[in-house]
Formats: C-alpha cells, sequence, structure tokens
C-alpha cells in the first residue's frame, strides 16, 4: 500500500462562472466529490497541494484521504477530471470520485519501454511508441504506478502487444491482447524511398499499377459495407 496522503478541501456554496473566478482569483481550484451513490457536493482546493499530488509517480491515479476542512469527515478519494485553462494550463476544475477501497475500479496506467531495440541499434530502426497507456481493472491498493515491458530483441517490423505485458497478481487488463503497444519501423528515407518506387509509372502518361488495380477492383465488386464499430 502506499503511503497515505491527505488532501485537505473546503466546502463551497456559490456556484457560476463568476463565482469560480473569484475563487480562482483567491488562489483556490473549484471542485466537485462525487461516487458511490452518494449527493456529490461542491469543493474548493489549492492547486499548489493538487500539483504535487499530481508530480506523484502514481500521479493521477494515486489514492489518497479527502478531508473537509473543519469537520470530522474524511474518504478515500482520487482524482476523476482535470480541466486546464488552454492557454496557460492553469487548473480550472477538479473532480474527485470517492472510492471503495474493497472494490475494483478502472483506471488507465502508463506503459514503459525498457531497453534499446536491436532493429534501432543495429539495423537504422525507429520505435514507433503506438499505445503509451493500457486500461485496467483492480482493487484500489493493487494500481500499478506504470507497466514496463522489454523491447531489447526487437528487429525492424517487430512489435510489442498487450499480450506480452507483464501480468500482475490482482490486475486485469482490458485492452485486447493484439493491441500494438510499440513497434520498431524502418527509418523515414527508405518508407519514402519505396513509396516513390512503387508509385513510378511503368510508361508515359500511365497510372501505377498498384492504383490500376484499386480502380478495377472499385469497377468489378461491389461496394463493401463499414463496419461499425468518467
Amino acid at each position: 500500500m502506499r503511503e497515505k496522503i491527505t488532501l485537505e478541501v473546503e466546502p463551497r456554496e456559490e456556484t457560476g462562472k463568476n463565482a469560480n473566478r473569484r475563487l480562482r482569483g483567491s488562489g483556490q481550484v473549484p471542485g466537485v466529490v462525487y461516487g458511490l451513490d452518494k449527493n456529490p457536493f461542491l469543493v474548493s482546493v489549492s492547486p499548489k497541494r493538487l500539483g504535487e499530488i499530481l508530480h506523484l509517480e502514481s500521479g493521477r491515479n494515486t489514492i489518497f484521504t479527502l478531508s473537509l476542512v473543519g469537520q470530522d469527515q474524511t474518504r478515500a478519494a482520487m482524482i476523476k477530471e482535470l480541466q486546464r485553462d488552454p492557454v496557460t494550463e492553469d487548473l480550472l476544475h477538479v473532480d474527485f470520485i470517492r472510492l471503495d477501497l474493497q472494490k475494483t475500479i478502472t483506471v488507465s496506467i502508463p506503459v514503459r519501454l525498457e531497453g534499446t531495440p536491436e532493429g534501432v541499434k543495429n539495423e537504422g530502426g525507429v520505435v514507433d511508441f503506438i499505445h503509451r497507456e493500457i486500461e485496467v481493472e483492480c482493487l484500489p491498493k493493487d494500481i500499478p504506478e506504470h507497466v514496463d515491458v522489454d523491447v531489447s530483441g526487437l528487429h525492424i517490423n517487430q512489435n510489442v502487444s498487450v499480450a506480452d505485458l507483464p501480468v500482475t497478481e490482482g490486475v486485469r487488463i482490458l485492452d485486447e491482447p493484439s493491441t500494438v503497444i510499440a513497434v520498431v519501423v524502418p527509418p523515414r528515407t527508405e518508407a519514402v524511398a519505396v513509396e516513390e518506387e512503387e508509385a513510378e509509372p511503368t510508361e508515359e502518361g500511365a497510372e501505377p499499377e498498384v492504383i490500376k488495380k484499386g480502380k478495377e477492383a472499385e469497377e468489378g465488386a461491389p461496394e463493401a459495407s463499414e463496419k461499425s464499430g468518467d
């Protein structure tokens, strides 16, 4: 279990843009606490204290004790959502969610790549880090701070997927096992050269063969229906 962390919040009653603007002007951030089928209530919190929690390795997945100033009320909670100013990135609003420490929750956790792939060291390839987070289900006390996967053995055009991630007891990964986490791709200059070679016409004025085939397929085959996919 992580070190116990307490976050103090103050109750507030005023709502609306003007009230929130005044609150931010006084050095506080407006927020709301909800969850566990209980009524939500409005709070304000120090942005500095929020920043300290967000800079922990567990980040937004940090479990803390939410304490109401002036009242003997505490509750296990975590940050559910943050709103920031798109220009200054100042915190504008925060949503907290109450937790039952005996019930599982769903959270996103970061993936970290370990090692330098063979395809990068000796073959001139580049790592394309496609999915940097995965979604997991577990008890609050079991939330991993991150998941590490070794990519040192990868050659060009090889990848690691969700199925290759280490499994931690009590943690269930919700993403599809075939989801690619990272792949080693050829250098960009090589990829461009291949594309140009494929696109070069075989005779003056002729379209590339790949385009001809595409047109023939369109004319000779029925249209395919699109798959549809806090």
